[in-house]
């Protein structure tokens, strides 16, 4: 039997209990007021879930009972209710042979029983193992960051799915990061390339959220990282680098440039009418105004300004404006806090409210930032590791687990208030959303417990829990597909971009193969290793796909289909890399074209499943590219 998060405490007993068809769900009715509604809430979660287990449809009533006759009884001590988030989220699970009680001082915990409960039913059906649970969890806050502005806009339902999959391995945060995706009124210019997401979307996310504990908090690039904003005739006099709107458009530089310039009051007043207007539609107390990565700060207009005050210092002065603005209008700040890490004692200068993000992504990642932060005093700290989605087809799974694993567990050493998983849309966010829900897991296993598991182990659980694979060997499927990445996303873009700019084959094989320094015999031999490896990994998920249920066929499928999409790939850079040694290519440029167009095809169907148009002609636009030069050659 497989829990996550672990619970703290667990004690399973003999016997079992019989979960009949005429069981009910039975709501203490001491659980009066706004308490009864979200409580009757996670209760239809859980009549739904028996009923797609058993084939069951237990009723649901209120009534004062106890968990004897057969029924599973809800129940919840208000008086016990604490301001600590911990302790609200608390909870106590006992199964015996005669029932089913689920017990907490706060309708977050009674949410949270039933989530255990949930996967418990999911594994056992309507005959229940008997055991005693007490849980809690270790770490405050236990969110996941989203990138819904670089590529792919999701649908309302595909946040949901989100939300619900958060909810369920109990993480209680969840960001949208927003650089121009939204609907802002005064901006139509920026986002009239786009499908952005509305007020009446954002509403009814915030809405959805809450029913299942999860705080939506706003996330708006708000110093860096504002291309698309800055690149327009109407901002792009309040963009650092000069004339940069009128350099041809890049998906590699839109990552790496247009910070406003803070020596221009109107770029404040800019920012402050985004955030404002942004905020009202969220309940949060939060709000993240991100700041990172502020690449082009004083290397421009501002210029002047580093020479008299020094760089630090004014990224520090514009920083605490924004911090304060935010704290005016009632919210708490946020920010990234790479920029300040080179000097954290600056950090004593911001509210001391404000939540410093600490955002590592390395698999080997060590505790050196975290100890950093701490010892200058920093008071809420987040740490953020990532789900490695970006720049490649499929996440990188096994980096994930190392690098999720590591990050939380220095978040448990260091006391940290909050760790925030994130997900990127690094050149036009290629990956499917649902690749991320492995390194999701993750970041929810680990923050909530402080007890380790193997990667195989946590692996196989997730292959039960979430798909529904009784071998419990489909994650671990995924995570060795991946590994057979010859050419990842990123290669693949700045090999078109610069071949659009220079005729000549711009170093094919430092772009288009990661491994650039090994011998032409050795990158032949991975090549043909990996591509064999990625067709038998192919073949296997083929084999599963009948014996899983029919809900996790469609996430296999797009494995399936993103395998070949890598193949096709690695095949495509192998050809260009022949043709620039004068070697005769080892597939007819022609053929592997139309492949790569029907497999385009087959994308574009996967990317409208669960994202709006949003910026899918880009992505077409390279994948064509390539298509165009194998006819060529």
């Amino acid at each position: 039997m497989y829990l996550l998060p672990q619970p703290e405490k667990a004690v399973w007993q003999d016997g079992k209990f019989f979960l009949r068809y005429k069981a009910g769900i039975v709501i203490d009715t001491r659980i009066c007021g706004a308490e009864s509604a979200y409580v009757y809430e996670y209760a239809k979660l859980l009549q739904q879930e028996i009923e797609a287990d058993t084939g069951f449809t237990l009723g649901i009533r209120r009534e004062k009972a106890t968990a004897d006759g057969g029924d599973i009884f809800l129940t919840c001590d208000t008086e016990k209710m604490s301001a600590d988030k911990a302790a609200m989220e608390a909870y106590s699970l006992q199964i015996s042979e005669t029932g089913v009680r689920i017990s907490a001082g706060a309708p977050a915990g009674i949410l949270y029983g039933v989530q255990t409960l949930r996967q418990i039913i999911r594994q056992a059906g309507a005959v229940l193992p008997r055991v005693e649970i007490t849980d809690a969890p270790k770490i405050a806050d236990r969110g996941l960051s989203y990138d819904v502005t670089r590529g792919r806009i999701p649908t309302l339902a595909e946040l949901k799915r989100q939300a619900d999959v958060c909810s369920f391995f109990k993480m209680n945060q969840l960001q949208l990061y927003v650089e121009h995706s939204y609907m802002f009124r005064e901006f139509s210019e920026v986002w009239r390339y786009n499908t952005p997401l509305t007020a009446e979307d954002i509403l009814e996310l915030d809405a959805y959220c809450r029913k299942r504990n999860i705080e939506l908090v706003p996330s708006l690039a708000s110093f860096g990282h504002l291309y698309e904003v800055l690149h327009t005739k109407t901002y792009s006099h309040l963009c650092e680098l000069e004339n940069s709107d009128k350099e041809e458009y890049s998906l590699v530089g839109r990552m790496a440039h247009h910070t406003v310039d803070v020596s221009n009051e109107e770029s404040f007043a800019m920012v402050a009418g985004r955030i404002e207007e942004f905020m009202g539609l969220f309940s949060s107390k939060y709000f993240n105004i991100c700041a990172d990565e502020t690449f082009d700060l004083c290397k421009g207009r501002s210029k002047a300004l580093g020479e008299e005050k020094g760089v630090k210092r004014v990224y520090l002065d514009f920083l605490k404006k924004l911090c304060d603005f935010v704290m005016e209008k009632g919210r708490i700040p946020m920010f990234w806090g790479d920029v300040l890490l080179e000097k954290p004692e600056l950090i004593s200068e911001l509210p001391e409210n404000a939540v410093c993000l600490n955002w590592e992504y390395w698999s080997g990642v060590t505790e050196d930032n975290v100890k950093k932060l701490t010892e200058a005093g920093v008071k809420n700290l987040y740490l953020c590791p990532g789900v490695q989605s970006w720049n490649h087809l499929i996440n990188r799974h096994s980096d994930a687990y190392q690098n999720i694993s590591r990050m939380c567990r220095n978040a448990h050493k260091y006391h940290a208030r909050g760790v925030l998983n994130t997900e990127w849309g690094d050149l036009g966010h290629i990956a499917h959303p649902e690749f991320s829900t492995i390194g999701q897991i993750y970041g929810a296993a680990f923050s909530w417990s402080d007890k380790p598991m193997e990667e195989e182990e946590i692996n196989r659980a997730i292959s039960i829990l979430q798909y529904g694979d009784v071998k419990g060997e489909l994650v671990s499927l995924f995570r060795d597909l991946a590994d057979t990445e010859c050419v990842n996303w990123w290669h693949a873009v700045e090999y078109k971009e610069k071949c659009q700019k220079d005729s000549d084959t711009c170093g094919i094989n430092r772009i288009i193969f990661a491994n650039a320094e090994d011998s032409e015999e050795d990158r032949d031999e991975r090549i043909e290793r990996n591509l064999n490896r990625n067709q038998e990994i192919l073949d296997c998920l083929y084999e599963k796909l009948g014996g899983l249920p029919r809900c996790a066929r469609k996430d296999v499928s797009a494995y399936i289909l993103m395998g070949e999409g890598q193949k096709l790939l690695t095949m495509v850079g192998k050809v260009l890399y022949e043709v620039a040694q004068k070697r005769s290519p080892s597939y007819d440029g022609k053929e592997l074209a139309v492949k790569l167009e029907y497999w385009l095809a087959e994308y574009s169907k996967l990317w409208r499943s669960a994202a709006r148009e949003s910026e899918l002609f880009r992505i077409v636009e390279v994948i064509s590219w390539y298509a165009d030069r194998l006819r060529e050659l």
